[in-house]
């Protein structure tokens, strides 16, 4: 059987705009770039593309129109089980994996590689001496094919890794393995007589700079006049980065913030968010931004990609940076690039939204701005030093200030600020609750429970599925609505969705990603679970209170300082335990009188205490307190 190529687009949070695979480069779809190197220069008989948003279908085959390439949907967030199902087709052949800066690479690359394959009698072959993103491997069909009960025993899901990982196992319990593995690298700067020093280490093709510095190195080699399809976009590529890296850690001149004269006397507000997809902190931050005063404050944000998050903060009336580029990155080149902001901003504040990259917070460190720390997250790794430097901390919890306290840093700079909702934008009139659920699917008369909660272990959503296969027993016509976004590579998503299957809840549970309206998923469902493991708060509790749904959580971090069991918003139920969570969903299910009085309890605490027009006045008491010098300076 001919080559079957295989490219697994890594799945990204529908609230970001930029799409890689959906870029330009050379006036050409990087797609179709590709796919000309697969199917005309390596002479392979398939060019599977495996993606994952049937929204994003049209414009996939637009950018491989006229190629020979294939479109297939994918519902597997693991890479081993997404192409497993390529590879049991290809049995007999081999099937190469690609990554989508392959299009940079030799375009006969996969070919030589192919041909090394075959004549070593590897079983898998990897390439030594090439950047990852530029890069591919080759299986054996049957390999790839069985890689993925074999990774999720070890805990994995790239086919790469857990083929190293089984060569491992196999030289101590070879009889474990369903073949016998055989592989050699092959060394890319041998075969096409290349110095290791010219081809780039790091190269990437996941954010707009990518494309950027990408199509710097086409348009120089062409005009050097070389061939394309050689190694000479790599080596062009290098040149690219050694300029672009000496430019990126270069400090601002004089290294100080002395920015021009401002056009007005408001104090500027600088929000560093750096992780870009729209969440619940986010929201929390946008929600809040809506009502401080712009009379006095003047917005700034930065971000690191263009989405939903960005647009919302512009909505607002904030003025948002955001270069497409990887800023969490801590190196010397994103500190400069930090420097530089401050120094064009000049913010009289700056306004650490979460866990930020060292080099921002080093920067409001260099800077002498006062900073105020978010800090929203039960796990404080990273959140050290933005705590330690912060002249105010706001914690959205309770939970949070008492695991803030366990670090060295002054409890009398913390305060309290719980996470907030606009109780006008969360209003329980504003949907049919017939209406949302005619259009999600869900029969009229069900017994609807939701969680929103984004994939990650910590989530627990293996406690509210277990609690779902008791429910389901007792309350007929029961339904499960699951957000949950998946970001990049998730081996949680695959363990969430064996134990649906495990617990036979197919029927049960319907799985939603982003959501551009989480208020419809709200008017459709008769009560909100989150069941966390040290949940700092839970936005999406308070908005459901707001929207006059009951709610119920777990004791295990600060969402049920916002509770009270059986009186306000809903009830609290011991942490990790299935039983409990099971009985109180049931209880409300089978009572509508008790899910108006909790869910009318709720509003009226969100109204008096958790609106996001309270917070907006406690944040702006913050930025006064540190704007105003202290008496006798």
């Amino acid at each position: 059987m001919p080559l079957c190529a295989v490219l697994y687009l890594d799945p990204l949070s529908k609230s970001l705009s930029f799409r890689p695979y959906l870029a330009r480069l050379d006036s050409k779809p990087v797609l179709a770039w590709l796919a000309e190197r697969v199917l005309v220069h390596s002479k392979a008989g398939r060019f599977v593309i495996l993606y994952h948003y049937e929204t994003e279908r049209a414009a996939l085959e637009e950018a491989v129109a006229g190629t020979g390439a294939e479109l297939q949907y994918t519902p597997h967030f693991s890479k081993s089980r997404a192409v497993a199902g390529v590879a049991s087709g290809a049995i007999g052949s081999p099937v190469a994996l690609l990554n989508l800066g392959c299009a940079l690479a030799p375009a006969d690359l996969l070919l030589r590689v192919a041909e090394y394959h075959q004549r070593l009698g590897n079983t898998f072959t990897t390439i030594r001496g090439l950047p990852h993103a530029c890069s591919l491997s080759l299986f054996d069909a049957t390999l790839l094919a069985a890689l993925p009960e074999v990774a999720a025993k070890l805990g994995l899901s790239d086919p790469e890794t857990a083929a190293h990982r089984m060569l491992q196992v196999q030289a101590l319990v070879p009889q474990t393995l369903p073949m016998q593995l055989k592989t050699a690298p092959f060394d890319f700067a041998e075969a096409y007589s290349t110095a290791p020093d010219g081809i780039p280490v790091m190269a990437g093709f996941g954010v707009g700079i990518d494309f950027t510095l990408a199509e710097a190195a086409v348009v120089g080699a062409r005009a050097d006049g070389l061939d394309l399809n050689s190694t000479a976009i790599l080596c062009a590529l290098k040149q690219v980065e050694i300029q672009h890296k000496s430019l990126e850690c270069q400090l601002p001149e004089g290294c100080t913030i002395q920015p021009a004269r401002k056009a007005s006397d408001r104090a500027r507000i600088l929000y560093v968010s750096l992780p870009s997809a729209f969440s619940g902190g986010e929201g929390c931050l946008c929600s809040m931004i809506r009502f401080i005063d712009q009379r006095r404050f003047e917005l700034f944000a930065i971000t690191s990609r263009d989405g939903v998050f960005a647009d919302t903060l512009r909505s607002l009336g904030v003025q948002v940076v955001c270069p497409e580029d990887r800023l969490p990155d801590a190196n010397i080149g994103k500190f400069c690039y930090a420097m530089s902001v401050l120094r064009s901003l000049g913010p009289d504040v700056i306004h650490l939204n979460g866990r930020e990259s060292l080099p921002f917070v080093a920067a409001a460190a260099a800077s002498g701005v006062p900073v105020v720390q978010h800090t929203r997250n039960g796990d404080l790794k990273g959140f050290e030093d933005g705590l330690v430097l912060a002249g105010s901390v706001i914690s959205i919890s309770q939970f949070i200030k008492r695991e803030v306290c366990r670090l060295p840093v002054n409890p009398d700079k913390i305060r309290v600020i719980y996470d907030e909702a606009d109780s006008e934008t969360y209003r329980p009139d504003l949907f049919s609750a017939e209406q949302c659920r005619r259009e999600l699917g869900i029969a009229a008369d069900s017994k609807v429970a939701l969680m929103i909660a984004r994939v990650a272990p910590n989530k627990r959503h293996d406690v509210m599925l277990k609690a779902a296969a008791t429910i389901q027993a007792q309350v007929p016509g029961f339904q499960l609505i699951v957000k949950g976004d998946v970001y990049g590579e998730s081996p949680e998503h695959y363990r969430i969705q064996g134990l649906i299957q495990e617990l036979r809840l197919e029927a049960v549970v319907k799985w939603m990603d982003f959501v551009p309206d989480i208020r419809q998923l709200m008017a459709a469902a008769d009560l909100l679970v989150l069941c966390s493991d040290r949940e700092g708060l839970g936005s999406c509790v308070v908005e459901a209170m707001s929207m006059q749904l009951p709610v119920v959580v777990t004791d295990t971090g600060g969402t049920h300082e916002i509770v009270e069991s059986g009186v306000t918003g809903g009830f609290v139920v011991p942490g990790d335990n299935p039983a409990a969570l099971s009985a109180r969903v049931v209880e409300l299910l089978r009572d509508a009188g008790l899910r108006r009085r909790l869910g009318a309890s709720g509003r009226l605490h969100v109204q008096n205490h958790l609106d996001a027009r309270i917070s907006a006045r406690s944040v702006m008491d913050i930025y006064d307190g540190l704007l105003t010098p202290p008496a006798g300076r």
